[in-house]
């Protein structure tokens, strides 16, 4: 059952993306109403402050000069079973000149009803992008803006990012605006941008480390704790922001993939098995795996438990952040396990 120009009677959108629920109810609305006819035929309910005969009145009513009337419904897993069964009186019989659109993060106790719906509409589950279809998300996002990104950059800022859309969508946003008439965006650029506390800055910290190169780990300490990080979420102030926790958690999380891989390594894995495994990108494997050879697992183990007692001091204010990350470099450059040292023939 479709109404004119291809739009159901009724949507159920759920799942954990945010970003592509309202970009799809974003879209349904352009589909139904202009500018001009929303004021008279938008309404936007919430499912716990109002009731269900509310919705279904407005629901039922003919569009006031407009072939449509758009009725939006957010947090509907919210819902109790009793407006449950009131509403799917209506969505079993809808008005067709209403598009009715539910949403909410889970189908809750609409799952039972689920078949009901799609009779007469459709549902749709939005889950979190991962893997190849969320650098097909980010590639096609910045194809559109006439920029395409590098591999390298692409597998970059989906690393340091993560997969929530919105923080990427903010970050590709950042980088068009950075690279001004440059047509293709690099590895650089998306470095520049994305946060002053970067990936990189890690590598060097734990590749100097893993050299025992005490005054350059210092020094590159010292430049990151000056920096501080550059947030994606538009509500938060930068210059409030403390790079310490930040830089932690990276140099653990840093020591933790280096053991992870050594170990699965040691049995032979493929790169494509490690990346299913971490859930990081093969760019990120392979620079783990080079800076992997410089650490025992002795000495991995070590430094991750020393970045969490490192953090735990800093939390019970056991001394001056500065010298207790400091205290935890010179600790990770003299490693109690320090690798082999290659075998040498002769002398």
């Amino acid at each position: 059952m479709k109404a004119r120009s291809d739009i159901y009677p009724v949507y159920f959108l759920y799942g954990p993306e945010d970003y592509l629920i309202e970009e799809e109810i974003q879209k349904l609305l352009n589909q139904t109403l202009s500018q001009k006819e929303r004021g008279f035929n938008f309404h936007v309910f919430n499912s716990e402050e109002h009731n269900s005969q509310e919705i279904i009145q407005t629901a039922q009513t003919l569009p006031m000069f407009s072939q449509y009337r758009f009725v939006l419904i957010s947090e509907a897993d919210h819902m109790d079973e009793e407006k449950v069964e009131a509403l799917m009186e209506y969505i079993q019989k809808p008005s067709p000149s209403t598009c009715l659109v539910l949403y909410g993060q889970t189908i809750g106790p609409w799952r039972a009803y689920r078949k009901e719906i799609e009779k007469v509409g459709k549902v749709t589950e939005h889950p979190r992008l991962r893997g190849k279809a969320l650098a097909s998300w980010v590639r096609k996002r910045m194809q559109k803006k006439g920029k395409p990104l590098s591999e390298d950059a692409e597998e970059y800022l989906i690393e340091i990012v993560g997969d929530h859309l919105y923080d990427i969508d903010n970050a590709l946003e950042k980088v068009f605006l950075s690279v001004g008439e440059k047509r293709r965006i690099e590895l650089s650029d998306v470095e520049e941008i994305t946060t002053d506390v970067k990936i990189s800055t890690v590598f060097d910290l734990t590749d100097a480390i893993g050299h025992q190169n005490l005054e350059k780990a210092l020094g590159i300490l010292e430049k990151a704790m000056e920096s501080g990080a550059i947030s994606f979420k538009k509500e938060q102030d930068p210059s409030k922001m403390d790079p310490v926790p930040l830089l932690l958690s990276m140099m653990a999380k840093q020591y933790w993939s280096m053991l992870v891989i050594k170990e699965m390594s040691a049995h032979h894995r493929e790169v494509g098995e490690l990346v299913k495994e971490l859930g990081t990108s093969p760019w990120n494997i392979k620079k783990l795996v080079d800076q992997g050879k410089n650490f025992s697992e002795a000495s991995l183990q070590e430094g991750i438990q020393k970045c969490h007692q490192t953090d735990l001091a800093i939390k019970r204010s056991r001394g001056p952040k500065d010298l207790l990350m400091e205290k935890l470099v010179i600790d990770l450059c003299r490693p109690v396990n320090p690798p082999s040292p290659p075998f040498r023939k002769g002398g």
